[in-house]
């Protein structure tokens, strides 16, 4: 394909493979028709519209997973850091069982 997407008689012409005169000078019966479907269309294709909606509610999705990664990641640093230190505590013995939580991994929930 070699649109670039853009919607100019260069762009056209460029799609279609042809020079761009061959539009301004010798069919410029297909070159008025194309001005007119452009302005028809607003000047952006329903296409267009629905693909820029589509882009933005991803960007929306990335920015909220992002937020989401970033938040997790910390809740991961932290268990990291209280485990690091109960790890020290239990090794010098200063570790008080009687308020330690258990945590049940798959394997303890039969």
């Amino acid at each position: 394909m070699r649109s670039d997407g853009k919607l100019t008689i260069k762009s056209l012409a460029d799609e279609a493979g042809v020079k761009r005169w061959m539009l301004t000078h010798k069919h410029t019966d297909l070159q008025d028709e194309f001005k007119v479907r452009l302005e028809a269309t607003s000047g952006e294709p329903a296409v267009v519209v629905k693909l820029r909606e589509q882009l933005k509610e991803r960007d929306e999705t990335i920015t909220r997973l992002r937020a989401e990664i970033r938040g997790l990641t910390n809740d991961r640093q932290q268990l990291e850091r209280v485990i690091n230190v109960l790890s020290v505590e239990q090794q010098h013995g200063r570790v008080d069982k009687s308020n330690v939580v258990g945590v049940r991994g798959p394997r303890d929930s039969h």
